[in-house]
This record gives structure tokens, sequence and C-alpha cells, in this order.
């Protein structure tokens, strides 16, 4: 019987998978960096024989260009000791920074948006205005106030 790490390499080796191998292949590179910088990286991807990091500071592009030679050495111990990770096919290593804001990062801010305050207004005003329409106005604002206040 198989068990599930035949199974799941298998599974990889499908030409529908290619995707998923290379994430893997990308998530064996990252756990080889340290930790420092992998805190920096958004995510990674592959274009025309070109490897992209996707940093969310500018300080981690500086530290990448520090980095670039190290990367470049712990692709090639990757294919070395992973042979699954040759469909890679790198020649280039690239990193920018992104300025638009991760999905995790827009629900904090639209979570925070909703702010509702307790009325601190009691509605008690004497309306001595003569005018009929005005002061059925300032009756509705009365009743509004009255209704917000007891919430």
């Amino acid at each position: 019987m198989k068990d599930s790490k035949s199974i799941i390499s298998h599974l990889v080796q499908q030409p529908s998978m290619k995707k998923y191998e290379q994430v893997r292949c990308y998530d064996r590179l990252l756990s080889l960096l340290p930790k420092s910088f992998t805190s920096m990286i958004r995510f990674v991807y592959t274009k025309n024989d070109t490897l992209f990091f996707v940093l969310n500071h500018p300080c981690a592009k500086m530290e990448f260009n520090y980095k670039r030679n190290l990367i470049k050495s712990l692709l090639k111990e990757v294919h070395t000791h992973f042979p699954e990770c040759a469909c890679l096919h790198v020649k280039e290593v690239q990193a920018f920074v992104t300025n638009q804001k991760s999905e995790e990062e827009a629900l904090i801010v639209s979570a925070n948006s909703e702010i509702f305050y307790a009325e601190q207004a009691t509605g008690s005003f004497e309306t001595l205005c003569e005018d009929e329409k005005l002061r059925s106005l300032f009756e509705a604002i009365k009743e509004t106030i009255a209704k917000n206040r007891t919430c």
C-alpha cells in the first residue's frame, strides 16, 4: 500500500499540477531564506525565466539587493537537492515593492470605519417657530433624538 507522500508526489507530477509544484518549490526556497527577510515578502512568481519577489516595504528592496547572490546560490542548491524543482528555469532574480494593500489589510481598514457614538443630545428644546412646516421639522428632529437616545 502506498503512503501519503508517494501519492502526493505522483499527483504533483501530473501536467495539470505544474503550478502547484512551482508553489512547493517557492516555499522550499523561502524556507531557506532568513526569517527576517521572508517576513517582508508578500509572494513570489515566475515570468519569462525571471523570478519576481513582491515585497511589502522599500527597505525590503534594499535588503533584497544585498541578498541577491544568496538567493541565486540557494536556487542552485534547491535544484541539486530537490530534482522536482527543476521546473523553475530561473535565469534572473528581480524584486519590486507593491503599493496595493493585501486583502487582510483592506478588511482591517474597512472593519474599523464603522464607528458609532452614543447620542449626546437630549432633545429637550422648545420650538418657538411660528411656521408650521419648520415646527413639524423640529418635532421630527426631537423624535429622532429621543429614538436614538434610547438605543
